[in-house]
């Protein structure tokens, strides 16, 4: 059995999110903090962007979407619109198992994990292709730097769909995740949707699908998920001094314009 710290955060801004996975991220690397799984929210709704796209493509956007708050994230992949969803992190050291035989591993325990906890229709979409005899679907990691702007109209292998009960051969994606690897540390967080309220963002979800419509009940049924899929006990935590040190340091950063409009 392994033993992984449970954070549990309150909604918070795009900034601050963003700042607590960065200070995860390094302070796991060197052995500061331990291995971590962090599940959270935002307030207010916030679009983040993929570390890679411009930010004109946001500015570009319509409203709703385009009156939204914009934060830059540290991994790659497509933008996403943060509002009633959940997001979880998880920051492990470089060599830890779960990145063996190379990091795309976690990615695999960790959308396991979001299968078991919603149930029903879930399947990954490489999964879900070859029933169906789809075009192959892009490796994760594939294609970081271009796509459709948001995230979840983008396919990867390994992403979560929900297959429709009325056209099996159609599947819709509800999950979907990015890392950022150093040499000493590897974070990988993901989206998970539990309801939409704006055009930009899936129609399946987690509600569609009779499952919970608040945050603490979907995180309750994750946790249990990922202690049975990851073979793992969860201790719940908080937050080092160190850690909100290196935040707080960080999310100056996240929250300015020489960041967020770096591309």
């Amino acid at each position: 059995m392994h033993t992984l710290r449970l954070i549990v955060d309150p909604p918070l801004t795009g900034p601050e999110n963003m700042a607590r996975d960065d200070a995860l991220l390094n302070l796991v690397g060197v052995a500061d903090s331990p291995p971590t799984l962090r599940f959270y929210r935002w307030d207010p709704a916030t679009i983040s962007l993929g570390y890679f796209q411009p930010y004109a493509d946001y500015a570009a956007l319509p409203v709703p979407a385009g009156g939204l708050s914009v934060v830059r994230r540290i991994t790659g992949g497509g933008a996403i619109l943060h509002d009633l969803e959940v997001t979880y992190s998880i920051a492990l050291p470089a060599g830890h198992e779960w990145l063996r035989p190379n990091p795309n591993r976690l990615y695999e325990l960790m959308h396991d994990v979001v299968i078991n906890a919603i149930g029903s229709m879930a399947v990954k979409y490489g999964e879900w292709g070859r029933r169906t005899g789809a075009a192959a679907p892009m490796a994760c990691g594939e294609s970081a730097q271009r796509g459709p702007f948001f995230c979840f109209v983008r396919r990867h292998a390994l992403d979560v769909v929900v297959v429709s009960l009325d056209s099996p051969d159609t599947c819709e994606k509800i999950a979907g995740s990015a890392q950022r690897r150093t040499r000493l540390a590897v974070l990988q967080h993901g989206s998970i949707i539990l309801d939409s309220r704006y055009p930009q963002q899936p129609c399946a979800t987690w509600r569609s699908l009779g499952g919970p419509a608040d945050a603490e009940t979907a995180i309750g049924r994750l946790c249990s998920a990922a202690g049975e899929v990851l073979h793992s006990t969860l201790e719940p935590g908080t937050w080092s001094d160190e850690e909100r040190t290196r935040s707080a340091v960080v999310r100056t950063q996240y929250a300015g314009d020489a960041w967020t409009r770096r591309r």
